[in-house]
Order: structure tokens, then sequence, then C-alpha cells
């Protein structure tokens, strides 16, 4: 199924979701909860912030699994980031926005619709720009693609999905509460600016980390890791921040052994625990 519509006649995504999109699929009940949630807070994230004129709808199922298209003509969401918060790269506004808890409306959104339909699916691909990034399971890529406008998100899901949106939510969240206190990081997005070296990078790196109280920093992928970018991340940002526990994970033996430095240094002031 294919299907364009005119941003400004979608007044409901949830109605859209019921009439054009729900009746297409066979799915297991966990999977369908987990489409209706993505496809749903993807197609809010197009009428609200898009600022385009038409938003395209595909919905494909084949024996093993559903794949879902949402794509925009709108100013995309990586240059809408960039602009709002004033950050000088598109990469910039994705290491922002895979952290979560952002948004250029808070009035009206919190910013967690991204960060766990990223999570929820088997692959989730957003492309912005000049980057198209990808979540399958628990690893991040990023490639260049030809510059497009507006955005384009493809999310896959198996047709027999057991994982349930509680599930996702609870990796995240307080199961009691429902606070969204803990956030994994992918580091090897910030090697797409460069080698880690410069305590500047590695502040880039740490932004609105104390947003959360618990910060899985994920190394797969990063080979090397400087000095000063190591005590900045892990010893600088950590004395000031004492609030919010910073986990490394997937380090190479390079970049563990740079931990271990840094982390050691008896003759200077360390976190404690």
């Amino acid at each position: 199924m294919e299907k364009r519509f005119p941003i400004e006649t979608v007044k409901d995504e949830f109605r859209l979701w019921a009439q054009w999109v729900k009746p297409e699929l066979n799915l297991s009940a966990s999977a369908l909860m987990m489409c209706e949630y993505g496809f749903t807070e993807m197609l809010n994230n197009v009428l609200d912030h898009s600022h385009g004129s038409t938003v395209s709808i595909q919905v494909e199922q084949d024996e093993q699994s559903v794949t879902m298209v949402i794509e925009d003509d709108g100013i995309g969401v990586l240059a809408s980031l960039r602009e709002y918060f004033g950050l000088d790269s598109d990469v910039h506004a994705l290491i922002e926005l895979v952290k979560g808890k952002l948004t250029t409306a808070p009035q009206a959104h919190s910013g967690e619709g991204l960060f766990f339909s990223s999570k929820m699916f088997d692959r989730f691909i957003l492309e912005s720009g000049e980057l198209a990034v990808t979540f399958a399971g628990d690893q991040c890529t990023v490639a260049s693609i030809a510059s497009r406008q507006g955005t384009r998100i493809q999310m896959q899901l198996a047709n027999a999905a057991t994982q349930t949106t509680k599930q996702v939510f609870d990796q995240f969240c307080d199961t009691e509460d429902f606070i969204f206190y803990k956030t994994r990081f992918f580091l090897s997005l910030a090697t797409l600016e460069g080698n880690l070296v410069s305590r500047s990078q590695a502040k880039r790196v740490t932004a609105r980390f104390e947003a959360f109280s618990e910060v899985e920093i994920d190394c797969r992928a990063v080979e090397e890791m400087g000095q000063a970018f190591a005590d900045e991340l892990l010893r600088v940002w950590v004395l000031k921040h004492p609030d919010t526990h910073l986990e490394v994970t997937n380090a190479s033996p390079a970049v563990m052994k740079m931990i271990k430095h840094v982390r050691g240094r008896t003759d200077l002031p360390q976190p404690s625990g």
C-alpha cells in the first residue's frame, strides 16, 4: 500500500493508522502494538514539525516482516534541530537527537517518540540531509547519502515479534513512575566529527547527559580514545555531575586501557563509587 496526502488534510495520525494502515497488516499482538506506536509517533512528528506540504505512506508485508515508510518534503529533522538549537552541523544534530529528550516544541512534545521508536523495531532508518542513521538491535550505524529534502523514516519488524512496548520502555524508564531515566549513547557517532582526542569533543558528547540518572556509553566501533577526551568524559564530567551514573560498554582493549589510565590517577580527584 502506498498513499500520499497533503499534510494540511491529515488532522489525526491515529485515524490514518486505523483507516489505511492497520487493516493491511497481519501481525502478532505485540508487533501490531509496536507498529501502532512507531507509526503514530513518527507521523505526528511530520504533522507538527516538518513544515512540509505532503507526506507519503508506504506499507509492505511479506511472510517474514512488515516495513512501514513515512516520508515528507519538509525542512528535515536534522536541519530543524540544527536551526532551533544553534548546532553547527547535521552530525552535531544527530549526536543530540539519539540521546532522547530533545524536541523543538517542548510545550507539545516530550522528545521521546523517536528514541523509543528506534528501539522497538528490528531495523529503524532515519534519512535527513546527507545522513542515513540505522538502528538495528543494539547497534547504530551512519552512512552518507545524496542530499534529500525532508525526512524519510523506515521501520521494519518481524510479523511474529514477541517483544512488547512495555519491555522496551522498561529498559529506559522506571517501572513504577515511568520516568525516562536512562539513555544509551553510541560513541561512534562522535567519531564522525574526527578522532576522539579533545576535551571540547567530550563536552559535546556529554551535553544534556545530566537530564538522565543513568547513561550507557556504547563504545563499539571506537578503536582509540585520547587522554584528554577520556579524562573529560569519565572523570571531570562525572565529578561535576555525581547524580548521573556513566556506564561504559563494549570498549576495545585500547579504549579500556585509556579508561583505566584516567580512572587510576591517584594524584587527581576521582569520582566516588
